[in-house]
C-alpha cells in the first residue's frame, strides 16, 4: 500500500535558519542582560547599606546605647579609618558617646551586631566619614549629616546615595 501526499517535518535548511536567528537574538540580548545584573547588584547593595543603617538606629534606641556603622579595619574585626567602604562595614555597640570603635567590653550582646563583607569589585562605596554614629535617641547628634554613595564601574552606571540626616532619618532618593 502506498501513501499519497507530502511528508511533514522540518528540513535542515529551515532548522539552520531558525538557529541563526536565535544566535543573533542571543548576541543582542547579552549586553542588556549584563547591564541588568550590574544594576540589580548595585540596587541590592545599597538596600543592604540602608538596612544596616536602620538596624543600627533601631538598636541604639532599643538598647539606649551608642551604635556605630563603620568601615571595617584590615582584620575585619573593628572599625577602621578612611572613607572607602569597599572592604565592608560593621554594625556594633560603641559603649561611649564619642567612641570611634566597637566596645570590646560588651559581653551580654553580640558585638559586632553585624559584619558585612567586601562588596562586588564592580561597585565603589564611599562615605562622607569612616563611621556613622547613632545616639541612644536615634539621632546623629553632633555628628551631623552623613552620606554613603554607591557607584558602578560600568558605562552608564548611576550613583545611588544613602543619606543620614542629623535627626537620624535615613533616606535613599
Amino acid at each position: 500500500m502506498k501513501f499519497q501526499g507530502r511528508q511533514s517535518g522540518v528540513t535542515m535548511v529551515e532548522l539552520m535558519i531558525v538557529l541563526s536567528i536565535a544566535a543573533i537574538l542571543a548576541t543582542l540580548a547579552a549586553p542588556s542582560f549584563s547591564s541588568f545584573i550590574n544594576n540589580t547588584r548595585q540596587t541590592s547593595t545599597i538596600t543592604e547599606v540602608v538596612s544596616d543603617l536602620n538596624l543600627a538606629r533601631s538598636e541604639a534606641i532599643k538598647r539606649n546605647s551608642w551604635v556605630l556603622v563603620c568601615v571595617r579595619n584590615a582584620a575585619g574585626t573593628n572599625c577602621g579609618t578612611g572613607s572607602n567602604w569597599q572592604k565592608g562595614w560593621l554594625v556594633c555597640y560603641a559603649g561611649a558617646a564619642g567612641a570611634t570603635s566597637c566596645d570590646a567590653a560588651t559581653t551580654d550582646n553580640p558585638n559586632p551586631i553585624r559584619v558585612h563583607q567586601a562588596i562586588n569589585s564592580n561597585l565603589t562605596l564611599t562615605g562622607s566619614a569612616a563611621l556613622v554614629r547613632f545616639n541612644p535617641n536615634g539621632t546623629q547628634g553632633a555628628g551631623g549629616a552623613a552620606t554613603l554613595t554607591l557607584t558602578g564601574t560600568w558605562s552608564g552606571a548611576q550613583a545611588k546615595v544613602a543619606k543620614i540626616a542629623a535627626t537620624g532619618l535615613i533616606s535613599r532618593p
